[in-house]
């Protein structure tokens, strides 16, 4: 064969696998286009439990809120797309994006939902809650939760459902289905998902569906209402402005049930640090909690500027500083390095009375470190009073 057939023979070759990436290319996009629907506001299903009176203005009410991670983040586990920076200032960033096993999804899962059973709350804020997705191994994470607290009222709101994505190319992160999980053991008259604004940007396809989920509640001997509010707000928001679009969101909604003298206690990942500039709390600038004199992500939002002006004014910002609720995931859990704060905590209505709040430490003597045992986050718990 001569030269020049050789020759024609590879271009032929080179176009054919070309044109083929390009057809798979195509095709994929148009599925990632297809297959995508934000859930909207809608109504959402309240699993029945067993019925009790509405609460009442003159006992006390625990409730917990805990981001379970999709049960993927043990402490020697890194995320993909977590970045940081080391001791010295220099970039690091993790490595996998699904879960190591199943077998590792259900210690996990089942690690935390014991830890936050042992706590006895009349409430519970799950965030992070899979139910069928590639990256936890289709493991039905709210099912689980929902076996170990049969007498409680339930709800699940969806905020993350994605067609299958291909990346990272080593680990793909797949198809995922995922959500917030709510329980009360008073009776839910109605519950609702409130759609939260997400980035417009090509991004959105493989993003989360951003949401909170309100649940109302009857008070014994009163016209008014608590409602009970869980939310997960965006983390990735390298500009920070959907974030500033959700806070004004959740606002709204706060305002428009506080103006009717209703009660309103919401739980939740938050994505910003609530400890830092918090008036509440007398820190200098040597003596931030945690880690907060290392350069914290660039993932990481502020709740208050450095004045102590909050983002979101008018209630109260409840967080602990006795433990950090988050580390990030760009290392492998390790105290003196890894990089920690506070994101998860409860925001209050005026006429809601706080007693007390701690961020839980959860604990794995198998592996004989303290603190983050079962997820990225610990479970915080707050207990109030109405009036």
């Amino acid at each position: 064969m001569g030269a020049k057939k050789v020759f024609k023979r590879i271009i032929k070759i080179v176009l054919a696998v070309v044109l083929t990436i390009i057809l798979l290319a195509g095709g994929y996009v148009g599925y990632v286009l297809l297959s995508y629907s934000r859930v909207g506001d809608e109504a959402l299903a309240v699993t029945e439990g067993t019925e009790k009176t509405g609460v009442s203005l003159d006992n006390e009410y625990k409730v917990l809120s805990y981001n379970v991670g999709f049960g993927a983040y043990s402490q020697d586990y890194t995320f993909f797309m977590d970045e940081g920076y080391d001791d010295y200032g220099n970039k690091t960033c993790g490595k996998r994006s699904r879960a190591k096993s199943k077998a590792e999804v259900l210690f996990n899962v089942g690690g935390a939902i014991a830890a936050a059973f042992d706590q006895n709350a009349d409430f519970l804020l799950f965030q992070e809650v899979d139910t069928s997705s590639t990256r936890s191994y289709k493991v039905d994470q709210d099912e689980m939760i929902r076996n170990k607290f049969p007498s409680y009222y339930h709800t699940h709101a969806l905020n993350f459902h994605t067609a299958f994505l291909p990346y990272p190319v080593y680990e793909m992160h797949g198809k995922v289905r995922s959500g917030l999980t709510t329980l009360s053991k008073y009776k839910i008259n109605s519950a609702y998902r409130y759609e939260y604004t997400v980035s417009t940007s090509f991004s959105k396809y493989f993003d989360l569906d951003r949401c909170f989920s309100s649940h109302e509640i009857d008070i014994s001997g009163s016209d008014k209402k608590l409602y009970l509010v869980n939310s997960h707000m965006s983390a990735y928001d390298e500009s920070g402005e959907v974030r500033k679009k959700q806070i004004r969101e959740l606002k709204s909604f706060m305002d428009e049930k506080s103006a009717a003298g209703h009660y309103v206690v919401v739980g939740g990942d938050w994505n910003h640090d609530l400890l830092t500039f918090n008036p509440d709390f007398s820190y200098t600038d040597t003596s931030r909690p945690y880690a907060m004199t290392k350069r914290p992500p660039d993932w990481l939002a502020f709740m208050f500027d450095d004045k102590g002006n909050p983002m979101i004014d008018g209630y109260q910002v409840v967080a602990s500083d006795n433990y950090p609720s988050c580390r990030n995931n760009d290392i492998e859990y390790d105290p003196p390095h890894t990089f920690v704060c506070t994101v998860d905590g409860f925001l209050v209505s005026e006429n809601v009375q706080v007693v007390s709040h701690e961020t839980v430490l959860t604990k794995n003597g198998d592996k004989g470190l303290d603190g983050f045992a079962f997820s990225d986050h610990e479970p915080t718990v707050m207990t109030f009073r109405l009036g």
